[in-house]
């Protein structure tokens, strides 16, 4: 009887691999032996599922930003105030697997400087999160379309800073998270 294959969840290993490889090495240190040694797999299967390294890390890219977005989702039900609390606080690394995602987003950063696909999934992301918190905060209080896009920014820039700072280990999460809640309630 022939085997049953679930090949998204193939792809979700593989992708899976590629970031503790990131997590560890950087980009610059992928190579499909390293990701399928971190995978289990024969590079043959990662060529199978991804074709090339290029395509295997646009993959990961492009998966990183599709789980942040799946976990805010899960807030559909929550208040305006709450969902943005969310948005800006959902970065914030609490955790070694936090820690991981987070190295990984800023190895993404640094290669979409020379990375127009990267880029592109990053900018499209980014644009994205400052529409949505601008949303959120209209939804809350009443301001412009315009105000809620520079608070929108503003929150979201204080969010990326603060996050650094715990990757870094200059700040402690609940500090980032106590500073970022107190931003979110002035804005």
């Amino acid at each position: 009887m022939p085997r049953i294959v679930d090949h998204e969840e193939r792809r979700w290993e593989i992708v899976f691999a590629l970031w503790l490889v990131i997590a560890r090495h950087g980009i610059e240190g992928v190579s499909l032996r390293h990701v399928a040694a971190e995978a289990g797999v024969s590079m043959g299967r990662i060529q199978h599922y991804f074709g090339t390294k290029d395509a295997l890390v646009l993959a990961g890219c492009t998966a990183l930003v599709d789980r942040a977005y799946g976990g805010y989702q899960e807030t559909a039900d929550a208040a305006a105030r709450d969902r943005l609390r969310y948005v800006m606080n959902q970065q914030i690394p609490r955790d070694d697997a936090g820690r991981i995602g987070v190295t990984v987003w800023y190895a993404y950063v640094a290669k979409s400087i020379n990375d127009a696909a990267v880029r592109q999934v990053l900018a499209e992301a980014r644009r994205g999160a400052e529409d949505e918190c601008a949303r959120l905060i209209r939804a809350d209080r009443d301001t412009s379309a315009e105000g809620a896009l520079t608070q929108a920014r503003r929150l979201l820039a204080l969010a990326d800073g603060l996050t650094l700072r715990v990757l870094v280990r200059d700040l402690e999460p609940g500090e980032a998270v106590a500073m970022l809640e107190a931003e979110v309630g002035r804005a």
